[in-house]
């Protein structure tokens, strides 16, 4: 496996679908953790993020932000209280990568894909977050779609899962399932470890040394069995490139009624642009019956029609 980094990245300093509704498990936020508001960034630092949140959506408002970043960043590196995309926020912007581009730039942050989000949650619907990082898409899913939808995130890492926990109790969202397990197409216990020092990003890998996080393994279809999921409206994945790894045992074990109607996936020359052994999903998906809607930057969003002719 190479270990270059990929260019794209910076550097960083009731009624419902399911069976039964269930009360959130994973990681619950730290019962000493003071409530939103508590850590109001500096006035400097708010003026920043005012500036950035007026720069364009997408790669150039990311570009622009550059200049506005370490201001925004000023005046000690602890958490940041705000508000963005109609949530209140705990950001922790110093060893997460979503979480920087939130605090400075949160329109920039996937548009085109919550946009999705958005336009698919509502009462009665079901979202999947498999690599749910410190929870953005769970958290706009959950309150899109309100009390009566259904989300869960699964994040193997206990920082992240912490972070969306806090967050999602900040803004009164019951409706998020937190799993805390890694998912593959095997069942037991591995090794989780970052990606290029980001705690967004992290992989199952046995073969390196060095720390690592422990934790359970798990297949999707078994995952589902356990929280009673019985139908998904939309799937989000985002695990460094082992998407195939999950979905190929989950769509050869599940029945067809579980098959997302929608997926939001990171396209595959993301990673195979820094890995040597990522498997290409779109020929296999569309044989399955999705076809592409339209790519974002990262992403490429996915709509299920009829499997294809053998």
């Amino acid at each position: 496996m190479t270990t270059q980094p990929s260019p794209d990245r910076e550097q960083l300093d009731a009624e419902t679908p399911l069976a039964e509704a269930e009360p959130a498990r994973g990681t619950p936020a730290h019962p000493a953790a003071p409530e939103h508001g508590s850590h109001r960034p500096p006035f400097a630092a708010r003026a920043a993020m005012s500036a950035g949140r007026l720069l364009p959506k997408g790669e150039a408002g990311l570009r622009l932000a550059g200049a506005l970043k370490p201001l925004a960043l000023s005046g000690g590196k602890g958490p940041r209280d705000v508000v963005a995309l109609g949530l209140k926020l705990r950001l922790h912007p110093y060893d997460n990568l979503t979480e920087k581009r939130l605090l400075v730039t949160p329109q920039c942050v996937d548009p085109e894909e919550l946009a999705v989000v958005r336009e698919v949650m509502g009462p009665g619907r079901s979202f999947l977050d498999i690599g749910a990082n410190s929870g953005l898409y769970s958290l706009v899913a959950a309150l899109a779609g309100g009390p009566k939808s259904a989300v869960l995130a699964v994040e193997p890492q206990s920082e992240m899962r912490r972070r969306l926990s806090f967050n999602a109790r900040q803004n009164d969202l019951g409706n998020i399932n937190i799993a805390g397990v890694a998912l593959s197409d095997y069942e037991g216990e591995d090794v989780l470890r970052l990606v290029d020092g980001n705690l967004g990003g992290t992989r199952l890998e046995t073969s390196k040394g060095g720390d690592g996080e422990a934790v359970r393994v798990r297949k999707l279809t078994n995952l589902l069995d356990e929280y009673r999921w019985t139908k998904i409206d939309l799937m989000k994945i985002d695990v460094e490139g082992d998407e195939w790894r999950i979905l190929a045992p989950f769509f050869a074990e599940a029945p067809e009624t579980l098959f997302p109607e929608r997926i939001i996936m990171e396209r595959f020359e993301v990673n195979a642009s820094i890995r040597d052994d990522v498997v290409d999903p779109m020929p296999r998906l569309a044989r399955l019956g999705y076809r592409e809607e339209r790519q974002a930057r990262r992403n490429v969003i996915l709509r299920r029609s009829a499997p294809a002719a053998a």
